[in-house]
């Protein structure tokens, strides 16, 4: 690095004498919200160091030398963006996530004029169809749930947390379609001291299945039962508006597109992870088909991302 860049780019000389790293870390968790008024959040900090290091990996690879951030050209970045889409064949969102890491990356060593002409690239919305929630996604629901009915509200709005929590605690607990928990009834359900569960009878294709409850469904659905008015339905509610509670709690918890659907497939994840068996799955689930449970059980490709990172 000659004496001209160090005029030009005054962090360069602390970069190369320091571990840029740190200055990086450091600067996503304060400068960046002085510049863009903007806080990243920790799981975003995460994942621009993740796409940071991966890329100083590729650039060492690829020239043959110390990555040093503050030597960065805007064909550096060209040759990365034409890599990661034609060679390593990202899809659109992970190379767009990138592009954002490298943005920042930029506006970190004083440039951001090196981004110049490197575009995101177009994508379809991917479908959200089988996004489970992560851990800390899945312990805010439990909690705000659980939170809601201790609020102190109106009669009214607090059966209806009882029952929304009753509700989710069905899908997310025991895995049922949507449709599923609007058709239970109060007969259906199984509650013993120790143990429970609940009757689905008219299940996908018309197949009925048994699906034990854990506590914290049984409590749920425990409390619900104790105040539920007479009805045909255990919910009487319609699977439109079965969705729409669940979105709006979604909101609430910073997940905004979450669906009833997430519930069941959050619940599928949750059983692989402790060990139960596929085939297993594929009964509580109400599967016809191994081959569903498998794409139910795919990897994201966030989780593979977080997978080969961890081999680096």
């Amino acid at each position: 690095m000659n004496t001209q860049t160090f005029a030009i780019h005054p962090l360069a000389f602390d970069i190369q004498f320091c571990a840029w790293q740190d200055l990086f870390l450091a600067f996503l968790k304060t400068d960046y919200r002085k510049i863009t008024r903007r806080q990243l959040s920790e799981k975003s900090i995460i994942l621009a160091v993740q796409h940071i290091r991966v890329f100083g990996l590729w650039h060492e690879a690829k020239f043959n030398q110390v990555f040093e951030p503050g030597n960065l050209t805007n064909y550096d970045l060209h040759l990365y963006r034409k890599w990661s889409l034609d060679q390593e064949k990202v899809k659109a969102a992970t190379w767009n996530s990138r592009h954002w890491a490298l943005g920042i990356l930029c506006m970190f060593i004083g440039i951001p004029d090196l981004m110049d002409g490197i575009e995101q690239k177009a994508q379809i919305r991917a479908s959200t169809k089988h996004r489970s929630l992560t851990d800390d996604e899945y312990h805010r629901l439990v909690r705000t749930i659980e939170h809601d009915t201790r609020d102190d509200v109106l009669e009214f709005h607090y059966r209806n947390h009882i029952r929304n929590r009753a509700a989710v605690s069905l899908m997310l607990h025991a895995g049922l379609r949507v449709e599923e928990v609007s058709l239970v009834t109060a007969e259906d359900i199984t509650i013993n001291e120790r143990s429970g569960d609940v009757l689905i009878r008219n299940g996908k294709g018309n197949k009925e299945r048994i699906v034990p409850l854990n506590l914290i469904a049984r409590r749920a659905l425990a409390s619900y039962l104790d105040m539920k008015p007479a009805s045909i339905t255990l919910f009487d509610l319609s699977t439109r508006s079965l969705q729409r509670n669940v979105n709006e709690i979604g909101q609430r918890i910073g997940v905004p597109d979450m669906t009833p659907h997430w519930l069941r497939y959050t619940f599928a994840k949750m059983l692989e992870k402790i060990g139960v068996a596929i085939e297993a799955i594929r009964d509580l689930l109400g599967h016809n088909s191994i081959e569903t449970t498998r794409r139910y059980l795919r990897s994201s490709m966030e989780e593979l991302q977080s997978a080969v990172e961890g081999v680096m």
